[in-house]
């Protein structure tokens, strides 16, 4: 779609994952996108050589994201964002956030039964939500409150969650929310759903499963009419953060859920 103007289809589809993920490295790209690592590598270059992208390195990794300084940024993620809502459903899903390679199967269920007992124990939270498009508006601000955690069943979790909502032109306002986790031990993922009206009206947000020791990622892209969302887990005995990426005609946003 944006060939013809980037003159390579591993220059686009690089722009587009930096565009939804942030980051990358080249082996992820390569596992990602399933193109030649070297293809993708000189796009890279390329984009680094014009000041589109820049590079710096986490430990021995080289990681990539897009030049925070490149003076048509903002007028280039609209063109990713436009680009990115003609996709495909199957083409969104290339792009899937946080997609890896699953974890060995005698693996994957000590993780998420220690995820599932770190739910249990949750107490409080805080809430930071933006839009990435300046020009866009959205749930900008900060929020904070408490949970109460109760007991459906065995394989199910209620979040319910009440606290304050700061915006940024100093507007404040509560909040009340009710989430629903389901453990789904045979298929080894966790369900998030969020609760609007009642038990009986739950609207799906996320299939989760773990991808790293203390890591659980979205199993693809969740697609809501033109809006695609996605998700990541990152916890420890301590607290656990969920990441949100919501990206649609409309919307460019990212929200952050610390619990504790």
């Amino acid at each position: 779609m944006l060939e013809g103007l980037c003159g390579n289809k591993n220059v686009q589809k690089v722009l587009l994952f930096l565009f939804v993920n942030s980051k990358c490295y080249g082996a992820q790209l390569q596992r990602t996108l399933r193109t030649p690592l070297t293809s993708l590598q000189n796009a890279l270059g390329r984009l680094e050589q014009g000041k589109v992208i820049i590079s710096y390195s986490e430990g021995k990794t080289k990681l990539y994201q897009l030049n925070p300084s490149y003076p048509l940024l903002s007028e280039l993620e609209q063109l990713l964002k436009k680009a990115y809502t003609l996709l495909s459903p199957q083409e969104k899903k290339l792009y899937s956030l946080f997609q890896q390679d699953a974890l060995e199967k005698r693996m994957q269920e000590p993780f998420l039964l220690g995820f599932w007992e770190k739910l249990k124990s949750i107490k409080h939270m805080t809430l930071h939500a933006k839009s990435r498009s300046i020009e866009e508006t959205g749930w900008n601000g900060r929020g904070k409150g408490e949970v109460l955690v109760s007991k459906e069943s065995d394989t199910a979790l209620f979040f319910h969650e009440k606290g304050s909502w700061h915006m940024r032109q100093d507007q404040n306002m509560t909040f009340s929310n009710t989430f629903r986790w389901t453990l789904d031990r045979e298929a080894g993922m966790i369900s998030l759903e969020r609760l609007r009206l009642s038990s009986n009206c739950p609207v799906f947000l996320f299939h989760l499963a773990p991808t790293g020791s203390n890591l659980l990622a979205s199993v693809e892209s969740h697609l809501c009419e033109e809006d695609a969302y996605f998700a990541q887990v990152l916890w420890d005995r301590h607290s656990m953060r969920l990441s949100w990426r919501v990206i649609g005609p409309q919307k460019n946003e990212e929200m952050d859920y610390h619990y504790s």
